[in-house]
């Protein structure tokens, strides 16, 4: 907003010169001796502003063009063909946006991808459309993608889940996963929500949840291997929101309800889990290492509780009018498509950074 702000104060200011320079040698027609004199000393003048003018607007367009670069971040990474063969990898929220992204390129390094999803139905569309994308960029057939229900906001699914996936073809060749990424969540929901378990929406599918499952999958991590087997949990710099620190008597909402404070305390206990987690893990010795990360604002279904649920219908149909795709136009002016969204976790899951 500060960036919109400052060009249309730029904007303003070149008009108001632009204006200045055209008009006023106007004033001196009425002294025919006074009109050479004037439009000479003055010719110096409006060069020197037409060149400040021009000057401030290019850097205001660097500068906007810079910005853009800066939150789109590096390019989408892909990891090398077959650098992935024989790991496992375990996506929440798999279906959509930076998790189904990330199983796509994921598997087109060869890697075996299970996505979870809270309904078998999204789940096999999720299958399908990594199976596409691995077979259109390179050829690559990979088989090895599945899918399992989970349900984050049910702790009697996510204690069923580690059975499920140990039963699954996924585990059949070593029955260990090498990397968990805890990708799921939800921002913003606009009035307090209950879950079945009795904790607040919010809390429990960006939080609790994964702490349960990242439990519960502790025995299938695969520890033993040359690198370290990784827990990868998707954080924000939202956590900012929660500055000054966690108020437990408010986990689930009791004394008052935010929605951006509700998100903002989420993120901020993914960040406290990990370093608790990695700390553990090196205090006993494990090959585990525990990492969090900021994504940026990406254009995900995560907006969905902001503009609404229709609206949001209408923005992924197309359908949408021309005050809204203003509006919008600019908001992606300010955040990331999902392939550059996703490509830190997807940089992480394929072993880059060295372990600890």
């Amino acid at each position: 907003m500060r960036l919109l702000l400052l060009a249309s104060l730029l904007g303003s200011s070149l008009a108001f010169l632009n204006s200045g320079s055209q008009h006023r040698p106007l004033l001196h027609r009425k002294t025919t001796t006074s009109i050479q004199s004037t439009t000479n000393d003055e010719e110096p003048t409006s060069n020197r502003r037409s060149f400040i003018g021009k000057s401030v607007a290019g850097a205001a367009a660097v500068g906007l063009v810079a910005n853009k670069v800066a939150i789109e971040g590096p390019s989408p990474y892909m990891p090398p063909p077959n650098s992935l063969a024989g790991k496992v990898i375990v996506i929440t929220g798999g279906n959509t946006g930076l998790g189904l992204e990330s199983g796509k390129r994921l598997a087109a390094a060869g890697a075996t991808i299970v996505v979870t999803t809270r309904s078998i139905e999204k789940g096999a569309k999720a299958v399908e459309a990594i199976k596409e994308y691995t077979k259109e960029n390179g050829g690559i057939v990979n088989d090895y993608i599945y899918s399992l229900p989970l349900d984050l906001c049910n702790l009697e699914s996510v204690k069923n889940f580690p059975e499920l996936l140990k039963n699954s073809p996924a585990l059949a060749n070593n029955g260990k996963i090498d990397i968990l990424m805890n990708n799921a969540g939800v921002m913003a929901i606009p009035d307090l929500q209950l879950t079945k378990d009795g904790y607040e929406r919010t809390f429990q599918t960006n939080h609790l949840g994964h702490f349960a499952l990242t439990a519960g999958l502790m025995p299938f991590m695969n520890m033993d291997g040359t690198d370290d087997a990784r827990v990868i949990n998707v954080s924000s710099s939202a956590y900012q929101i929660s500055a000054k620190g966690l108020d437990l008597d408010n986990l689930n909402g009791e004394k008052e309800y935010g929605p951006w404070s509700s998100y903002g305390n989420s993120k901020i206990e993914n960040i406290l889990f990990t370093k608790e987690l990695d700390r553990r893990a090196k205090a006993s010795g494990k090959k585990l290492t525990s990492i969090a990360l900021h994504p940026g604002a990406v254009r995900t279904e995560l907006q969905r509780y902001i503009v609404g649920e229709e609206k949001n219908k209408e923005m992924e149909s197309g359908n949408v009018g021309l005050l809204d795709r203003l509006i919008f136009g600019i908001g992606v002016y300010f955040t990331k498509a999902v392939d550059r969204g996703a490509t830190t976790q997807i940089w992480l899951s394929s072993g880059q950074g060295g372990n600890g």
